[in-house]
């Protein structure tokens, strides 16, 4: 069994309501962002975003994740203010699909009530948190309630901390050490840090001789590797990650997300699978941390 716990549903309403969050903090802000020299918005992307229909990414995900023999994948949203599209994407097959909730201000006071709506539905298994974009800590106690709730829910917290392509960020907000309190408060409460913590790998590796309620998920290319003192190998974060952090609290993902020229995320799919044989591990283990994890931490059935 294959479960990818870690892949984008992205849609045109996703995108405008991004573009006008970023425009309250600079009108035009996403427009002008560039990346690699190029600018950030790909108009061939919104060109594809604009016709294709929640039915149309239903089956061309299916059809995706059939040619990759991925048997369930947990989608990301980018934005609060389209998970109507989510809870209709993942109606279309709640055998293949199941969504993450995002709160566009995890420190309101509605947080806690738009997490308890969207999960009564028994199609959102998790809540995504960026604390880069939303510009807050996650040792900030006014988010403590949102984690109270995720715990009695049983819906895991996903953040991304790290590095990130997203077109503006605050870096003062993407150390993994700060969730090292949150964790403590509320042990009942599963965490994942995504990306093995995207370039903070060492300080995710400290979390992990904190707190059992934290894992890890193995989603992208990784290629922040390439930016560090020193370039380690695939085989080797997973090595360390799984030494630390043990079989039971890694998860597989690939951060894919279906933009009209590019399919899934294949190569990261071969990429990992050949870094775990690398490692000579049990197919018990394999297992695990290729969709058992993701089956149990996100309660899915069959």
């Amino acid at each position: 069994m294959i479960v990818d716990a870690h892949v984008h549903l992205i849609t045109a309403a996703m995108v405008r309501a991004a573009r006008a969050r970023f425009a309250r903090i600079k009108p035009g802000l996403m427009e002008r962002v560039t990346h690699g020299g190029r600018p950030f918005l790909n108009f061939a992307f919104l060109k594809f975003l604009a016709r294709t229909r929640i039915g149309d990414f239903a089956r061309l995900w299916e059809a995706e994740l059939d040619r990759n023999r991925v048997d369930h994948a947990l989608f990301l949203p980018i934005t609060g203010a389209a998970l109507g599209e989510v809870d209709e994407f993942v109606a279309r097959n709640p055998k293949r699909f199941s969504g993450y909730v995002f709160v566009d201000d995890p420190a309101s006071k509605k947080a806690v009530k738009e997490l308890e709506r969207w999960v009564k539905t028994g199609r959102f298994r998790g809540i995504k948190l960026y604390p880069a974009i939303q510009r807050f800590s996650v040792a900030d106690k006014r988010v403590f309630p949102l984690y109270e709730a995720a715990g009695a829910l049983g819906v895991p917290v996903l953040i991304h901390f790290g590095i990130t392509h997203a077109p503006v960020v605050d870096y003062r907000y993407t150390n993994p050490l700060d969730l090292q309190y949150p964790s403590k408060l509320f042990p009942e409460t599963n965490f994942i840090i995504a990306h093995f913590g995207a370039g903070f790998f060492r300080e995710a590796l400290l979390l992990g001789y904190h707190a059992q309620n934290i894992h890890l998920d193995t989603s992208g290319t990784n290629n922040w590797r390439l930016f560090l003192p020193e370039v380690m190998p695939l085989k080797q974060v997973f090595k360390r990650a799984l030494d630390v952090y043990g079989p039971e609290r890694i998860l597989f993902g690939t951060d894919t997300a279906l933009n009209g020229q590019d399919g899934y995320r294949t190569g990261v799919l071969r990429e990992q699978r050949r870094a775990l044989a690398g490692l000579k591990l049990s197919a018990k283990t394999r297992a695990a941390v290729m969709g058992g994890n993701a089956a149990r931490l996100f309660s899915l059935k069959g």
